[in-house]
């Protein structure tokens, strides 16, 4: 699901199509305009911003907009561009995201690179917990730059892809914010981002944010529906964030503390919810990015092919 090409491999495979598919399950592409349209771009390809809109115009699907970046280190430019706004979730879904650079490196580094950079990014994202049969992320590297810092290259993509990776969740389909779910105090990594997981695909989280409604009991369900790693109660706390403003939910100290519920509504009234969820004191933290789920997710979908 992750592909890697560079310039050698492309001038060697002439004829290649890359594996990039998305709309309705089971219909078939209309493979002869897509090859006719293939022998033909060569006449349309430029370098302004205005081809890369409309790149990214032509691979939208229900994205209400276009989404790219780019990031520069030295001589070179790393250009990404990405599509999606359903059947997301962790682990990557029906979406398609492209990185093109004319930096240097190695076919052996790149993939290297791309996999560290995809499970910062595009594996932490979700929109409604269902994956697609086709995903893609592709970088292509064309040397013309030369050589450049392979850490410093890293960073920047991963810049890069978990900025288009945020904007996919927030052009999520019906969403009206965009929510930061990070789980602390884990004693591994495995554990913090299960529970991540967990409370960023609970379609219960997901509606009483997008209502702002103060339940946060629905974040001790999603924490507490991780059977296979039991926690104490008493060492919860739920942090919700906004603007330097801090609201602890402390289970410990609830029977002496009421909580400023009021407080909790405002905050998850923003189009940005920043949440923190303490699950003990261990030293592994993660950090997955969602949406609302909201009445306009159900009218795009209920009648998505009708």
């Amino acid at each position: 699901k992750m592909c890697l090409w560079t310039a050698e491999a492309l001038g060697i495979e002439q004829n290649l199509v890359l594996p990039s598919s998305t709309g309705v399950i089971g219909q078939r592409l209309p493979m002869e305009k897509i090859r006719e349209g293939c022998n033909l771009i060569s006449q349309e390809l430029g370098s302004s911003q205005a081809y890369i809109k409309k790149f990214a115009h032509a691979i939208m699907t229900t994205d209400s907009y276009p989404k790219w970046t780019s990031c520069s280190l030295g001589n070179a430019t790393i250009l990404g561009i990405a599509k999606g706004s359903g059947m997301i979730e962790p682990n990557m879904a029906t979406m398609l995201s492209y990185f093109v650079t004319d930096a240097k490196l190695s076919s052996e580094e790149l993939k290297s690179i791309l996999d560290r950079v995809v499970n910062k990014s595009f594996n932490r994202i979700s929109i409604d917990s269902d994956t697609s049969t086709s995903d893609t992320v592709i970088i292509l590297a064309n040397g013309l730059a030369g050589r450049v810092d392979t850490d410093k290259f890293e960073n920047c993509l991963t810049k890069s892809a978990i900025s288009l990776a945020k904007e996919v969740v927030r052009d999520g389909e019906g969403a009206t914010k965009l929510i930061e779910i990070k789980v602390t105090g884990a004693d591994s990594q495995q554990i913090a981002l299960k529970v991540a997981k967990s409370i960023i695909n609970s379609p219960l989280v997901k509606t009483a944010i997008h209502g702002a409604d103060p339940n946060w009991g629905r974040f001790v369900m999603a924490v507490g529906k991780v059977f296979e790693y039991p926690f104490n109660l008493e060492n919860l706390s739920i942090n919700f964030k906004h603007c330097g403003q801090v609201v602890t939910v402390n289970a410990k100290k609830l029977e002496s503390k009421k909580v400023d519920l009021d407080s909790i509504s405002k905050m998850l009234q923003n189009n940005e919810v920043f949440i923190e969820v303490v699950i003990g004191s261990g030293n592994y933290s993660e950090t997955v990015w969602g949406c609302d789920l909201s009445n306009g997710y159900i009218e795009e979908n209920a009648f998505y092919t009708t």
